[in-house]
């Protein structure tokens, strides 16, 4: 399937100029996409895996900056503000920050939301690396360096559980000693430590990571501490690049809040639109997905804070017991997935699935019941986001969304594929579910 948004580059730049008062602010949009690559899908961040910023942390689940821009410039009124409940990688308050628009991103998972405010906020690339020399070539590690903290899981440590283990024990020790120690910088220059620190965790792991959480890799040793220090050094020198390149940004008006999107938007009083996208209704539990760096970069300190941090999360997946609701999104289509579903039950992985297709639609009718106040009439909230298939039930959530909030007030009034997705092994693997980029307009 083609992309929705299959604009080249080049156009993606002039889309850009529309919406930028100087032509400074356009050049700058031009210098940051010139490393973007053309072929990859605007869903995805693939494309811009070599752009500034964007290449801090490689984040899988992004859409692409060049996504943003052209969507911004689509829209039939002047934008001055946008708000994304789904923060992610920062990819819409970036966009927004180098358009001079303000944003404010909500995001719950406390190390993404570091992530998307060490791209806003600016900091001094001279100072940051002096700083970070000194930190490398005076590092000592103590004795708390080498202890699990609490609830921490003891995999994450040589020896680990019967021979498994993440971090051999040297890299362990190495990177809790920078993270201590980086508690003694100021607030913006260590948030931009643990990024970049978080950013190479999984390569000098002995794991790799996809939507389903952790799993060993199958050869090979963890890296030692030398590779680690290597490979953050090259992640420095890149964020440092970055810096000094775009070192003429203005700060602007950009807001990160930390926390659950459906309560958190009650902070945000307007914006002209809202561009974003959810946790797909596939099960994948991002809390499992950013466990090493919620662990490592001390963002977890007990299993009560990984258990209130999950439970913070949208109700897309059943790695947690959700506490049962009332149904609020109301949508034919929908009692028509949630009963084949009930009924074929015992067929499911985990038969709870049934409840937490249900929660999950009424979840994003929170959203937009927060979005219809923050929206003016004929703004819009733009929407990535796919399809599921459990047990060969199919879940268009294109057609449930629309119905559940056409009574808030929101019309879709655009619809097309940005491409299509891969089903799960235990439903063929065939390329039978689609992504969506969706079009709602408030009444």
């Amino acid at each position: 399937m083609t992309d929705f948004w299959a604009t080249e580059l080049t156009q993606t730049v002039r889309n850009s100029e529309k919406l930028v008062q100087r032509r400074t602010r356009a050049k700058d949009v031009a210098d940051w996409l010139e490393e973007y690559a053309d072929e990859g899908p605007t869903s995805s961040n693939q494309g811009a895996a070599k752009v500034p910023f964007q290449r801090w942390f490689h984040f899988k689940e992004a859409f692409s900056p060049k996504f943003v821009a052209d969507v911004l410039a689509s829209l039939p009124y002047r934008v001055n503000r946008c708000v994304d409940p789904f923060g992610g990688s920062g990819t819409t308050a970036m966009t927004c920050r180098m358009l001079g628009l303000k944003s404010t991103s909500i995001e719950v998972n406390p190390f993404l939301a570091d992530l998307i405010e060490a791209k806003l906020v600016p900091v001094s690339a001279a100072g940051f690396c002096r700083r970070y020399e000194r930190l490398i070539s005076t590092l000592v590690i103590n004795d708390i360096d080498t202890r699990l903290v609490s609830g921490m899981p003891p995999t994450l440590c040589e020896p680990g559980v019967a021979g498994r283990f993440v971090f051999a024990s040297d890299g362990y020790r190495t990177i809790r000693a920078i993270v201590r120690r980086s508690k003694r910088w100021d607030a913006d220059e260590a948030r931009l430590l643990r990024v970049l620190l978080g950013s190479v965790l999984v390569a000098n792991s002995n794991v790799t990571i996809n939507g389903k959480g952790r799993r060993y890799r199958r050869s090979g040793s963890p890296k030692s501490a030398a590779d680690l220090i290597a490979s953050l050094d090259y992640a420095v020198d890149a964020a440092i690049a970055d810096l000094s390149r775009f070192a003429g940004l203005p700060k602007g008006g950009h807001r990160v809040l930390r926390g659950d999107s459906r309560r958190m938007l009650s902070r945000v009083s307007e914006a002209d639109v809202a561009v974003f996208s959810p946790p797909y209704p596939n099960s994948f539990d991002y809390t499992d997905v950013y466990n090493l760096e919620l662990w490592m970069l001390g963002y977890l300190g007990s299993p009560a804070d990984n258990a209130a941090l999950r439970k913070g999360t949208f109700r897309s997946h059943v790695q947690t017991k959700w506490q049962q609701t009332s149904q609020r999104a109301t949508s034919a289509t929908l009692a028509k997935v949630v009963t084949a579903l009930s009924q074929r039950r015992g067929e499911l992985w985990n038969r709870n699935i049934p409840e937490m297709v249900g929660f999950y639609f009424d979840d994003l009718y929170t959203i937009f019941e927060h979005l219809r106040r923050i929206l003016q009439s004929g703004h819009h909230a733009v929407v990535a986001i796919g399809d599921s298939q459990y047990a060969g039930v199919h879940i268009d959530v294109a057609r449930i969304l629309g119905e559940c909030v056409a009574p808030l007030g929101f019309a879709l009034v655009k619809s097309g594929a940005i491409r299509s997705m891969r089903a799960s092994s235990q439903h063929g693997g065939k390329f039978d579910l689609s992504e969506h980029c969706l079009v709602f307009e408030r009444a």
